[in-house]
């Protein structure tokens, strides 16, 4: 197998390596880090939690807070024409009617809002077919006209959808750290209320834990320190408490700890993303090469172009959090050239 200088294949070449590695820091640790899929959902999709985290988001109150949840299945499949699977990281419906979908992004993809809209559209129309039936459940009890009535009116009808993202990387789109996005005019008017996108970029949520004073706040703080942390406060919250238990190392089980090693060491976003930056530095090289004519343009990754490629690709696995001995055995770059990255 040929590795290439600047962009070796990871996926083949390391990764067994990088995950044993991984695994046996993560036993070293406390907490499991909720800010990867596998951990954030053992944080989270437990159906306490996830009414105390709901409704700081949503910011009710009183009478209006939600005050159960009914999990779904995370695994949505829509014909394209061929059909195309999205695994939600969380799915549920809410007890006052709220269909809601909860996304742990760690990676940051260069069609990201993008992402976000296709995989809403999947997660509506998932939920306007499981609304519809269980109308059609109930449908026994109404005359012939009535029936017929009614799926009038439901046939366009659709649920309040909810998306809400919590990402680990700079969002350009936002001056905060909390973003609500609707569907609205040029004049700021709102189309509707049934579909929203509530982001969240942890890059810029900066409060002490002295300053955190509401469920969100709560919930935001601890998914951003929990993996770093030796004690983490409950916030005299027994709901809180019983999350924090749930990503103790020490009482999780093996299975788990190996998952997050995986998804710790490189997860499929980030490989598709490495992937591509080594395809455009070999089509940058190959371009440079016919251009000026070079024998040294078509050695992929030693021109300079490779090698502003290879600086790139660096730079975004520290944007990750991955460790400079890793970034410098995937990128070949010494750790000079890294740390003045």
């Amino acid at each position: 197998m040929s590795i290439n200088p600047v962009f070796p294949d990871f996926a083949e070449a390391s990764r067994e390596y990088w995950e044993q590695l991984t695994y046996e820091k993560i036993k070293k640790r406390t907490y499991l880090d909720p800010l990867y899929d596998v951990a954030f959902k053992v944080f989270l999709n437990d159906p306490e939690a996830l009414v105390s985290f709901l409704n700081g988001v949503f910011h009710l109150e009183g009478e209006k807070r939600i005050v159960s949840v009914t999990v779904k299945n995370t695994e949505v499949n829509i014909l394209f024409p061929q059909t195309k699977t999205f695994r939600l990281d969380i799915r549920a419906t809410t007890s006052n009617g709220y269909c809601i979908n909860v996304e742990m992004q760690k990676a940051k993809h260069s069609r990201f809002i993008e992402r976000i809209l296709l995989q809403h559209s999947a997660f509506m129309l998932q939920s306007k077919y499981e609304w519809d039936q269980d109308f059609f459940k109930e449908s026994d009890q109404y005359t012939p006209s009535e029936v017929r009535a009614q799926r009038y009116d439901l046939r366009y009808e659709i649920p309040p959808t909810y998306a809400i993202w919590v990402c680990d990387f700079h969002l350009e789109q936002q001056d905060s750290y909390c973003g609500t996005w609707g569907i609205r005019n040029e004049k700021g008017l709102t189309l509707t209320d049934k579909v929203k996108y509530i982001l969240y970029d942890l890059t810029q949520f900066d409060k002490t834990k002295e300053q955190v004073e509401t469920d969100e706040d709560r919930w935001l703080w601890l998914l951003k320190h929990a993996g770093e942390s030796d004690s983490l406060p409950d916030f005299n919250d027994d709901v809180i408490a019983q999350a924090i238990k749930r990503l103790l190392v020490k009482t999780a089980p093996d299975s788990i700890l190996k998952q997050q090693a995986r998804n710790m060491v490189m997860t499929e976003e980030e490989l598709d993303y490495l992937a591509a930056l080594k395809v455009r530095a070999r089509e940058e090289g190959r371009a440079e090469g016919r251009a000026e004519g070079r024998a040294e343009g078509r050695e992929e990754g030693r021109t300079e172009g490779g090698m502003n490629k290879a600086r790139e690709m660096a730079k975004a696995m520290l944007d990750l959090g991955d460790p400079i001995e890793k970034v410098m055995q995937v990128s070949k770059l010494t750790e000079d050239e890294i740390r003045k990255l």
